[in-house]
This record gives C-alpha cells, structure tokens and sequence, in this order.
C-alpha cells in the first residue's frame, strides 16, 4: 500500500512540475509574440517613411506636413496601436483632407504595427487610449 501511495505522490508531483513548465512556456511565448521583434522596426520606418511621410510626421519629432494628419507617434492617443493592424490590412481610410486609401500585406502590417510601437512612450502599453474606429 505504502509503494501505491509514493507512486501515486510521484505521479502527481510530476504533473504539478509538467503543468508549471508548461504555464511558464507559454506566459514567455505570449509576451515575446507582443513584443515587436526589433528587426521589423526598420522595415516599417521605410515603409512609413515611403508611403505616409507625405502627409505625416512619422519621426519621433517634427510637425506633419497636412496639419489634418496627425503625428504617428501620438497616434497610440487616438487609436489602440494593434487594433490599426486590421485597418491597415483591409483598407485604411480616415476623414482628414484628401488622404488615399491604403491596404498593406501581413508582413508589412507587423513590421508597420512594430514601428509605430516603437514611437510610443513605455508608459503608453499601460493606459491605452479609447480606441477609435480607424476606417
């Protein structure tokens, strides 16, 4: 009876510690799937740079050049940053001035999202604005 019971104790204590590792795994995958990977940031500075700079201050500083655009490192106070994701892939339209409709492919969304993150101040992750409709 005595060996059942260890056997039953040790059963458990490695489903306890195969539960932990696997809890642990994924809280490490989770945060590293919404940190912007480091290599798309350049991607989506181009990017911007190409096809919005027109309009928009796309640096950390400077005014945008239609005073209607607002300045993308403050639109995480307009707009919740990765909510713009399914705007910028379906067709993203707003009301100032005269601006084109622009759609992105995925791989230009991520990097374009990873950017505009990097324009944000640490502590914009932890108040988000109230987002508004981007489209």
């Amino acid at each position: 009876m005595k060996n059942n019971r260890d056997l039953q104790e040790r059963t458990l204590a490695k489903a306890v510690a195969l539960g932990l590792a696997l809890v642990m795994t994924t809280s490490v995958t989770l945060a590293a799937s919404r940190a912007p990977r480091a290599d798309l940031v350049p991607r989506g500075e181009a990017l911007v740079t190409r096809d919005c700079s027109g309009c928009h201050a796309v640096g950390r500083s400077g005014a945008s050049p239609n005073p209607q655009a607002p300045p993308f490192r403050r639109l995480h106070e307009r707009y919740e940053v990765d909510a713009l994701g399914e705007a910028l892939a379906e067709g993203l339209t707003v009301g100032h001035g005269p601006m084109p409709e622009w759609t992105f492919p995925p791989a230009d969304v991520s990097a374009i999202l990873a950017y505009l993150k990097s324009l944000q101040p640490p502590d914009a992750a932890k108040s988000p604005a109230t987002p508004e409709r981007a489209n």
